[in-house]
């Protein structure tokens, strides 16, 4: 088994995780492949708790009480592929399994107030994180954001592991070179820019949320209520994953009470890196 840590666990792994620090320890999430002639395990009844699904293009997975996930991947895929989507959805589902509000987020430390840009894929979200971490700023989690919503007071944000998901043309704008960065997978545009420093390892409470939009010139207007419900709704991880009556309730819960707890606006921005 391979070691890691990520959102503050510690995770065995039957192959390599790109990205990950090691670590040591007892694990709290454990990552199983199996072959497809393998005898598939007994169904369970907790439909929250275990759930059987399909990574597309990956192959057949199942989640285990917030503490396994079993992969079944299709002929001909790589384990350096499988990596990014156990750390992607894989991750998401687990989260959530152990009761945290998971959003398709960013989220960076700027000047003591921590704040998550919030939107759907080639919106910007790692740009913008690895942007400000280019400037001092502390990056806390790319992609994957985990609220812990136990403490009423303060939504606290779980950092997940010192790793922004690049494009060739992003990297290039942020002086990097795309060439010196590994790709996320064989055959992945995207490249995974790694950072020593600049990484925050203890929880922080939310402060903000940006959702990202493009438009014809730079802004930030508030959301109202409404909106800012409907946007925690739709960009939550695993919606189509986490679908019975419990999940829904639980997940309903946690946006209503984020919702209290924090301020949400709106952030537009011209379309184009030199901006």
């Amino acid at each position: 088994m391979y070691c890691y840590s990520a959102y503050q666990l510690c995770l065995h792994s039957e192959i390599p995780l790109s990205g990950l620090p090691n670590a040591e320890g007892e694990p709290d999430v454990i990552i199983r492949i199996k072959n497809s002639e393998e005898q598939p395990e007994p169904a369970k009844t907790d439909s929250t708790q275990d759930i059987s699904g399909r990574l597309a293009e990956i192959g057949k997975c199942r989640f285990s009480e917030g503490k396994l996930i079993t992969i079944t991947p299709f002929e001909g895929v790589t384990h350096e592929m499988i990596s990014p989507n156990v750390l992607g959805g894989c991750m998401s589902v687990i989260l959530r399994q152990r009761g945290f509000l998971v959003l398709h987020a960013s989220c960076v430390a700027i000047q003591g107030k921590v704040v998550a840009f919030l939107g759907h894929s080639g919106w910007g979200k790692s740009t913008l994180a690895a942007a400000l971490h280019s400037y001092g700023h502390t990056v806390i989690t790319d992609d994957v954001l985990a609220i812990n919503l136990e403490d009423v007071e303060n939504p606290n944000v779980v950092p997940s592991f010192p790793q922004c998901k690049l494009s060739p043309q992003a990297a290039k704008a942020l002086g990097k070179d795309p060439a010196s960065l590994k790709s996320l997978y064989a055959h992945s545009a995207k490249r995974a820019y790694n950072f020593q420093t600049g990484f925050q390892q203890e929880q922080l409470p939310l402060h903000r949320i940006y959702l990202l939009s493009m438009g014809d010139s730079h802004g930030i207007v508030p959301l109202s209520f409404t909106d800012a419900f409907a946007y925690l709704v739709s960009h939550t991880r695993a919606m189509n994953v986490l679908r019975d009556s419990q999940s829904l309730q639980t997940h309903f819960q946690q946006c209503t009470q984020l919702l209290k707890q924090i301020s949400y606006y709106r952030f537009t921005r011209k379309p184009g890196l030199e901006e």
